[in-house]
């Protein structure tokens, strides 16, 4: 059955010809190709070793690589000049988008920032066009330069419900999205600079009078329970997360917070913290509740107009980022990062310099 000495030693000399073949063959198909690769969409990239890490947690600490982490990052709500026009979240619709992509990658790289949050990237696009190739192909730039630059990214699926809801449709059955959270996830699933999903946050209570609020309390729980149940059926490595939460100071609101962030595949406990009783009630509640129950305490949002002044301003980014430190917060963003000054703007950079100074002082990594 064994192969005689020479018999081997001829099929190696073939085996050897035909690689070298293919070698040359394939260099000078290369080489002749002026057009550089398409970009391999993550959800068609064969998954990754077992060696790869993902975001984790380890009891209320947020881990990579073994090590702990604090994600600290800023939203990332374009405003992008391009062509003699200002482009907010409908610049994600633009193929030249990934110009502002490394602007704002670069100002966080300034900042010492970690995380970059992103949000309204479904504004330049038709209702239900879940799946754009310009707006997924520019995330995935986001994601690439994200894992160039060493940092994360909070994918904000928020924006399926804003599109909706600019509709005029009812927002929270889950059901018109379970299709589209599963082909995201299933897209983003190997992918190592994600920190979480993040489904939907700052839901109006119940018990408003908001005229497409949830129906009802076990609805906006149910909501929640399908797409987590969605998003971790297609993506089990990343955690996942309801998007921060707001009114939870408010006992008659309607929003079973506690119900929602026990939910078997919601792993964060996420606020957005803007009033004074966000700061003096929620906070230390969520503390609380996020203690006893070992999930992680995060501030998914929170800031200030710069009408309050760039003086003024630093202050209460300080007062926010003592709080965050006192109450535990694992994790804190803020919204948000960009060069805009404008009275109504909410965004911070060097042209703000004191809100900016604070911003830079209290990264994990300054």
């Amino acid at each position: 059955m064994m192969n005689t000495g020479k018999s081997y030693r001829e099929k190696s000399k073939r085996l050897l010809f035909i690689l070298l073949f293919v070698l040359i063959m394939g260099v000078e198909a290369a080489c002749s190709n002026s057009t550089p690769p398409p970009i391999v969409h993550p959800a068609v990239t064969p998954p990754l070793s077992g060696n790869t890490s993902f975001v984790s947690l380890s009891g209320q600490s947020f881990m990579y690589n073994n090590s702990r982490i604090m994600p600290y990052g800023a939203t990332m709500y374009p405003y992008w000049q391009y062509n003699g026009k200002i482009y907010r979240g409908r610049g994600w619709a633009n193929a030249a988008f990934t110009q502002y992509i490394d602007q704002i990658i670069s100002l966080a790289q300034q900042a010492h920032l970690n995380t970059l949050r992103v949000t309204n990237y479904f504004d330049g696009v038709s209702y239900g066009d879940w799946y754009n190739t310009t707006v997924w192909s520019n995330m995935d730039y986001l994601f690439k330069q994200a894992i160039s630059h060493n940092m994360f990214i909070v994918l904000d699926l928020s924006s399926f419900r804003d599109k909706t809801l600019k509709q005029g449709i009812y927002p929270y059955d889950p059901g018109l999205y379970t299709a589209a959270f599963s082909w995201v996830a299933t897209r983003y699933a190997h992918n190592p600079a994600l920190l979480n999903y993040a489904i939907a946050g700052e839901v109006k209570c119940p018990t408003s009078s908001d005229l497409l609020r949830p129906t009802s309390t076990e609805a906006l729980t149910n909501y929640y329970r399908v797409l987590s149940d969605t998003l971790y059926a297609a993506d089990p490595h990343h955690l996942i997360s309801s998007g921060g939460l707001s009114y939870l100071n408010e006992t008659n609101c309607g929003i079973d917070w506690q119900a929602i962030f026990s939910l078997p595949h919601i792993n964060i406990t996420a606020i957005h913290v803007y009033s004074a009783q966000d700061r003096m009630v929620t906070m230390p509640l969520m503390m609380q509740w996020a203690d006893a129950n070992q999930k992680p305490f995060t501030i998914e949002e929170f800031g200030f107009p710069q009408s309050d002044g760039d003086a003024t301003r630093a202050l209460e980014f300080q007062n926010v980022y003592d709080l965050a430190k006192q109450y535990h917060a694992a994790a804190i963003i803020f919204w948000n990062l960009g060069p805009e000054v404008n009275t109504t703007s909410y965004e911070v950079s060097p042209n703000t310099p004191n809100t900016w100074n604070v911003i830079v002082q209290h990264a994990p990594s300054a």
